[in-house]
């Protein structure tokens, strides 16, 4: 499985403080509007506790609110203090034009992968985290938090 760099993991880390299990959320809109506010979910947990958490835009067309993206990662638990965790994309979505792909599922105690969409998936995961503490002002540790 492929997971984002560290870069990319302690901005998802800063995202995700406070988010401890499902139906934990918090928005995150620290441009005064300029930029989409990030909405940051808590939307399940796996039989090993790993928390499957949901990054998104949002905007309104026609009343509408349309994803541009949202994207859900496994949160992995880091092996040592100071690590950020580790985070597995494991899908893209957006409202248009319309797209949803799959790079992973969970299925009880099997983790199912299409490796080559997963790294793609990262490799625009990790692109997308520096955009977002950048277009948000955030203030990222190098340890994690």
């Amino acid at each position: 499985m492929n997971k984002l760099n560290k870069t990319a993991a302690r901005i998802l880390d800063t995202l995700c403080e406070g988010i401890e299990g499902p139906g934990d959320h918090k928005k995150v809109d620290n441009s005064e509007g300029t930029f989409m506010a990030v909405h940051v979910e808590c939307i399940g947990q796996t039989d090993a506790d790993n928390l499957m958490i949901s990054v998104a835009h949002y905007f309104k067309q026609n009343g509408d609110m349309c994803k541009d993206p949202d994207m859900v990662f496994l949160k992995g638990t880091p092996v040592m203090d100071g690590e950020p965790s580790y985070y597995y994309p494991m899908t893209f979505q957006q409202d248009l034009p319309p797209v949803y792909q799959e790079a992973m599922r969970v299925e009880g105690q099997r983790i199912l992968v299409a490796p080559r969409l997963q790294r793609d998936l990262v490799s625009f995961a990790n692109g997308w985290m520096k955009n977002i503490k950048g277009q948000q002002g955030l203030k990222v540790s190098r340890r994690a938090a």
